[in-house]
């Protein structure tokens, strides 16, 4: 079977779900310095450490690391070792996609230049959660491309779901980032997945067309 690709549509839909995004990725950084925003930084900081429980302190940290570049790009390896079988130029825009967000992701650390709650710098944006975003688009979209059960897309559907929320929370229970940050990484992270998406549909297309002449 031959794999799935974007209708023109759904790619104009994904065009202006990356406006949106960026434009709040611009919001969400624009405010994180506004006076009354700082505040509800503060607020959810203070709010966060009200809730930890030794308990909770393991599953966090480990949550924590699922959503680091440490995991999810060497299983970013695995998925594009899987598709580079049978569809190299697809498999290497995985590649193209994982090393552009952890190039970006660091780029805008270094230029925002803001501080964490623990006072080391590059808090903005939260690269966990933008990570695990971008690696659950990916996933989902595959998914979706190569036409697997519409049950077991589902379940990674909520499973992705829940642990970029998870990760999220994570963030701020181990006091490596403001609320904001995590906003970031949530409305950089969607216009991200959504550009890294219309990108492999591109680079899908040109596959299926095959060498000129």
């Amino acid at each position: 079977m031959a794999p799935r690709r974007m209708t023109p549509d759904q790619r104009r839909e994904l065009w202006i779900i990356a406006g949106v995004a960026a434009l709040a990725f611009l919001a969400v950084l624009v405010a994180a310095t506004a006076s009354m925003v700082v505040a509800v930084d503060h607020g959810t900081k203070s709010a966060v450490r009200w809730g930890r429980h030794p308990l909770l302190d393991g599953p966090m940290h480990t949550v924590t690391r699922l959503g680091s570049g440490h995991v999810q790009l060497p299983l970013a390896a695995v998925v594009c070792t899987m598709v580079w079988r049978r569809h190299r130029r697809l498999a290497q825009s995985i590649v193209v996609v994982a090393a552009g967000t952890v190039v970006g992701v660091a780029l805008l650390k270094w230029l925002i230049g803001k501080p964490r709650p623990n006072l080391s710098t590059y808090a903005f944006p939260s690269g966990h959660v933008m990570g695990t975003l971008v690696f659950s688009g990916v996933l989902l979209y595959l998914l979706w491309v190569f036409a697997i059960g519409r049950g077991w897309r589902f379940a990674a559907a909520v499973g992705c779901a829940l642990l970029t929320f998870a990760v999220a929370y994570s963030r701020l229970y181990v006091n490596a980032h403001w609320l904001t940050d995590v906003l970031g990484g949530m409305t950089g992270g969607i216009a991200v997945t959504t550009l890294a998406l219309l990108f492999m549909d591109t680079q899908l297309a040109h596959e299926s067309a095959g060498p000129p002449g």
